[in-house]
């Protein structure tokens, strides 16, 4: 359980985050949406203890981000946007090489491996992997400290339609192993294929929060993006 209470972070005089405040259930997958400029990579930097709030609180799993931050980075792992392991390294010199900073057990390097259907790709050098395998290594790099809650920011950027749905099933998986996962996405089937509740935000601020499915039935006609549009009046671009 992820609860934020009122939190504001400012860059000089741009607020980034204005009395931000939302829930997330342990086990769930929650996307956050936003258009660009509206707070979701400055939420996510926070959680992960990348940058600091001004003012307000955030609890994780009972741990409050203020004193307790090396307990949250433990239970947590963020995939970013962009490819974060070694070109000229093979997939699994890439994987014991971030498995050994993480003190990765043999049963979560071994798990990270298949979840990601790795296991035939381990002496193939990561340059020469395609746009979706790249991706599937990265998102195994961020299981290797078996992560009670998983923060992806656009992981599936510039990959091909089956990549992508590959890493959507995987993702809905993680459900199943008891992981939280908070995700963004400028790919709204992405979100309303795979999540169970939705943040909108705008302007640093929440604009709404519900289930999926209550989103979507309060406003029959309508798919996510044309309410996304209704509600923010931006194109989710």
């Amino acid at each position: 359980m992820i609860q934020i209470t009122n939190i504001s972070k400012s860059y000089g005089d741009k607020k980034a985050l204005d009395s931000l405040s939302l829930s997330i259930q342990e086990g769930s997958i929650f996307g956050l949406l936003g258009v660009n400029g509206a707070g979701k990579t400055t939420l996510l930097s926070i959680l992960n203890n990348l940058i600091t709030i001004d003012s307000g609180d955030i609890s994780v799993f009972g741990l409050d981000i203020k004193t307790q931050q090396k307990e949250i980075n433990a239970i947590s792992s963020i995939i970013p946007q962009h490819l974060a392991f070694y070109e000229n390294l093979s997939v699994g010199e890439n994987l014991n090489f971030f498995a050994k900073i993480q003190n990765a057990s043999k049963e979560d390097f071994s798990k990270a491996l298949e979840i990601n259907s790795l296991q035939e790709l381990l002496k193939q050098r990561a340059s020469s992997l395609s746009g979706g395998q790249k991706r599937r290594l990265n998102i195994a790099i961020g299981l290797l400290n078996n992560p009670k809650i998983i923060y992806f920011d656009e992981p599936t950027v510039g990959i091909d339609p089956k990549s992508r749905n590959e890493i959507l099933e995987s993702i809905k998986g993680y459900k199943k192993l008891g992981i939280t996962v908070v995700y963004t996405s400028h790919y709204m089937n992405e979100i309303e294929k795979i999540c169970d509740e939705v943040a909108i935000i705008d302007d640093g601020k929440l604009l709404e929060q519900n289930s999926l499915k209550n989103l979507l039935s309060n406003d029959a006609t309508t798919s996510l993006e044309q309410h996304f549009l209704k509600i923010t009046g931006e194109i989710y671009a």
